[in-house]
């Protein structure tokens, strides 16, 4: 009787000695059962099992794919697949059990660990954070660990957690804040959203890229306070940090983007602009014709 591998990552079973088909995702329309419909069965064909346990992975039922797991290696044996899987019983525990920052350090050490395993890499990020997201705003765990912004844009850009449209604007809305918060951040961290990453390879400081960013519409200003709309035409700033004028800038965009913004603040607003930055004064006008607001 052929021992067959079980396609955790695979569509088609193979011989269970075989390496091939682990980091492959499971074919579209593959029948994945349920936990209710499960009863761990030990009579299941292992490839149901794996993806059974794939589909438990992926929806951060830890504690479900920890249980497949052994009776995977209980009723067929150990073998690389499930071997491979065995932080998820500790993983479960600290998403279940542990403070925020706790569990994001443990994803944090195990994401490392699979940065040779696409697919098993990102099904568990996308399971960790559907956990997370349950009951944790993604501000929430950026401000816990900034290191998990990169998977976590990628995670919302995908719409799992709603359409991949909102998805985005969420995501590059914490790269703006990122940004602003003079936070740097690479290019190749955001690969899945061209623009963003093509905003970031840009020889300019965090917060001017924020400026930059909303000049090209990759996010919007938040609305400005009336604090704001004071004191446009002091000039006595113009002299400080590159990083303070960035700020300036930044508010000064915030006001001009409002589109009941006063004419005469408008264009106190662009005239600062123009004198903390004329090379981005020039390019948001341009874009600015007949946008405004948008």
């Amino acid at each position: 009787m052929t021992v067959r591998q079980l396609t955790l990552f695979g569509a088609e079973p193979r011989l269970l000695p075989s390496e091939e088909g682990l980091d492959q995702p499971v074919a579209d329309g593959a029948a994945i059962p349920g936990a209710d419909d499960l009863q761990i069965e030990l009579f299941a064909q292992p490839v149901v099992l794996g993806r059974a346990m794939e589909a438990a992975l992926a929806a951060g039922r830890f504690e479900l794919a920890a249980r497949l797991r052994v009776v995977l290696d209980e009723t067929y044996g150990p073998s690389p697949r499930t071997q491979a899987l065995g932080f998820l019983a500790r993983l479960g525990a600290a998403v279940r059990d542990g403070p925020l920052g706790v569990t994001l350090s443990a994803w944090a050490e195990i994401d490392a660990q699979l940065a040779g395993r696409t697919h098993l890499r990102d099904c568990l990020r996308g399971g960790v954070f559907a956990r997370l997201l349950a009951s944790h705003t993604p501000q929430a765990l950026v401000e816990t660990r900034p290191e998990c912004l990169p998977a976590l844009a990628a995670v919302l850009a995908s719409g799992r957690e709603g359409s991949p449209e909102a998805g985005r604007r969420r995501a590059r809305g914490l790269v703006r804040d990122a940004l602003l918060a003079g936070r740097e951040l690479a290019p190749l961290d955001f690969e899945p959203d061209e623009a963003v990453a093509d905003l970031l390879a840009e020889d300019l400081p965090p917060r001017w890229l924020a400026c930059l960013g909303l000049i090209r519409r990759l996010w919007p200003a938040p609305r400005p306070d009336e604090s704001d709309l004071d004191g446009l035409e002091n000039t006595s700033a113009l002299g400080r940090s590159p990083e303070e004028a960035a700020i300036d800038f930044w508010q000064c965009l915030r006001v001009a983007e409002r589109v009941d913004t006063p004419e005469e603040l408008l264009h106190q607003a662009r005239r600062r602009m123009k004198r903390l930055s004329p090379e981005l004064h020039a390019l948001y006008m341009r874009r600015a014709t007949g946008t405004r607001g948008s």
